[in-house]
């Protein structure tokens, strides 16, 4: 889920910018969005491994095949978080260049 994580990441990022642009010191709003963001992520993963875990019960009958499967499909990846994390500090060192403009 790349591409999630992005769009995750930058929308939180543009929010930040935005309210230092706002010059809001308040943080309130931007922790309840990052809470609903957490949430619609986390049903956007649920609906995502259901319908793969879903594909592999159609497809095959085997259960030591569905097992191999899941286990191949799930799990994390040791490039998504290196992906996530060279996101996370692009993004940082974006807002921290703006707010260190803006001062």
């Amino acid at each position: 889920m790349y591409a999630e994580c992005a769009i995750y990441i930058g929308v939180l990022s543009l929010m930040s910018i935005f309210l230092m642009l706002l010059g809001s010191e308040s943080s309130g709003g931007f922790a309840g969005m990052g809470i609903g963001m957490a949430i619609l992520a986390n049903q956007m993963y649920y609906k995502k491994s259901k319908k793969t875990i879903n594909k592999i019960m159609q497809y095959h009958s085997d259960p030591e095949v569905r097992r191999n499967l899941a286990i191949q499909k799930g799990g994390t990846s040791g490039w998504g978080i290196v992906y996530a994390i060279v996101i996370f500090i692009v993004s940082a060192a974006i807002e921290f260049i703006i707010e260190d403009a803006l001062l």
